[in-house]
């Protein structure tokens, strides 16, 4: 994605001392800078894609564009949150682990103009 990328914060959904907050963190520092973390939030670099809304029960889906790749965060209502990161939005979209929810993120992706 064009333009530099800038600060943004995402809540968990879930503490980062925890097992989903530390998978969090580990794919953020795989294609970012994590900048801080306090709680269930954490502070990194990144350029917002876009939010993907109407994606099964999730309350959504956040999508950055990051300075070594992509991150995806699936927000789910009440917590914990979970993610996937890949080197472009293609292999971040690969690393989906459910073949619906894979096929849904990335039909709403390709009509977006994103894949």
């Amino acid at each position: 994605m064009a333009g530099q990328a800038e600060q943004q914060t995402i809540d968990m959904g879930t503490s980062m001392e925890t097992e989903e907050g530390l998978a969090i963190i580990d794919n953020l520092n795989a294609v970012t800078d994590v900048l801080a973390m306090a709680g269930s939030e954490v502070k990194f670099l990144g350029t917002p894609v876009t939010t993907l809304t109407n994606v099964g029960q999730l309350a959504g889906v956040d999508v950055f564009s990051c300075p070594r790749g992509w991150f995806i965060l699936f927000r789910v209502p009440g917590g914990p949150h979970w993610s996937v990161a890949g080197s472009d939005a293609s292999e971040a979209v690969a690393a989906i682990d459910d073949d619906d929810l894979r096929e849904v993120v990335r039909q709403q992706l390709l009509a977006e103009g994103l894949l």
